[in-house]
């Protein structure tokens, strides 16, 4: 009897031919088995949940999986965190990891619920924003030498505002002040819930100069509100071209970046996790899906499953000798 290819692709696919199969290939013929969890430590919006929607919904039109968005919030992303730690590793939930759930909050917690490295099979880093260093444009601070000569001067005459305690942009400051040989009270520390209440405070006066994001700060630099002093990175960001970066200015290996990058259970068998790693990869090819993560103020990675675990283990070891440096601790 002669079988065509549609009807071999069929018997190929059918329950009897997977039994025949290695255990190993047959679950990988079968995969996935039920919709797949996708556990985001943040609420709905943010840049930490738009960017993995728009990946996963980019894999699920190309591959007809249904993926379903778990919104699991609270304590600055380790609750849902835990909640992916403790899922059964078969590659039905994932859980996106972040910079505050990987680098700062290892570091400024003594007690934490969680091994950010063992506990997780890295899959991939999706995304990380640039910051900029700015000042309101009635401070007589024209370069980071000359903001830090005012500070070691006049400590506590400037405050700064921050989207919280440890976050990027908090680390970003310290990192600054430990690079510079400032102590942590050489400005005042203004913390806010989040950066646009910090970027009100900069503008209304309140505060003299902050850290944030180059999407965010782009129109009020045009406007002539703001100066920006240094991009918080290795190298200049097409945002804002002119303006150096920090490893340019002296600060070797100066980079503090908020990112954002996919895992599974720690167990969770390494053919789901290249397959996912090769999924998102091709997303983040896709112009409609790169578009999408500009519009957040973030920019596109991507990369291998290793180069992520060795990612998150850098900023680790940087944010743990940073607040040992500094005295940060969040316990």
């Amino acid at each position: 009897m002669r079988i065509d290819r549609r009807s071999a692709i069929k018997l190929i696919a059918s329950p009897a031919f997977t039994v025949g199969l290695p255990a190993s290939r047959a679950r990988a013929e079968s995969y996935p088995s039920k919709p797949i969890r996708l556990i985001v430590p943040y609420p709905a919006g943010g840049p930490y949940d738009g960017i993995p929607r728009a990946i996963t919904q980019w894999i699920s039109s190309q591959e007809g999986w249904s993926i379903v968005v778990d919104n699991r919030t609270g304590a600055t992303g380790v609750i849902g965190v835990m909640a992916g730690r403790q899922a059964a590793p078969d590659g039905h939930t994932l859980v996106v990891l972040t910079t505050s759930t990987h680098g700062a909050v290892p570091a400024l917690k003594r007690q934490l619920g969680y091994d950010p490295v063992n506990d997780f099979a890295p899959i991939v880093l999706m995304a990380a924003a640039t910051l900029v260093l700015l000042v309101r444009e009635d401070l007589p601070v024209y370069s980071v030498a000359e903001l830090v000569a005012m500070m070691r001067a006049q400590p506590g005459r400037l405050n700064y505002s921050t989207g919280g305690y440890g976050s990027p942009h908090h680390l970003a400051t310290m990192t600054l002040f430990q690079r510079a040989g400032l102590p942590q009270n050489a400005a005042v520390h203004v913390p806010f819930a989040g950066l646009g209440p910090a970027l009100m405070a900069l503008l209304g006066g309140n505060v003299q100069f902050m850290i944030t994001s180059t999407g965010a700060a782009t129109q009020h630099i045009t406007a002539g509100k703001l100066r920006p002093l240094a991009i918080a990175s290795l190298k200049r960001s097409p945002r804002l071209p002119e303006v150096p970066a920090m490893a340019e200015l002296g600060y070797a290996n100066f980079e503090v970046v908020p990112w954002c990058g996919l895992a599974a259970p720690a167990g969770t068998p390494d053919a789901i996790v290249a397959r996912w790693n090769a999924l998102v990869n091709a997303a983040l090819r896709d112009v409609a899906v790169r578009d999408q993560i500009v519009t957040l103020d973030y920019e596109v990675r991507g990369g291998s499953a290793q180069e992520f675990l060795e990612f998150i283990k850098r900023d680790i070891a940087r944010y743990k000798t940073l607040a040992e440096d500094m005295g940060l601790s969040e316990d």
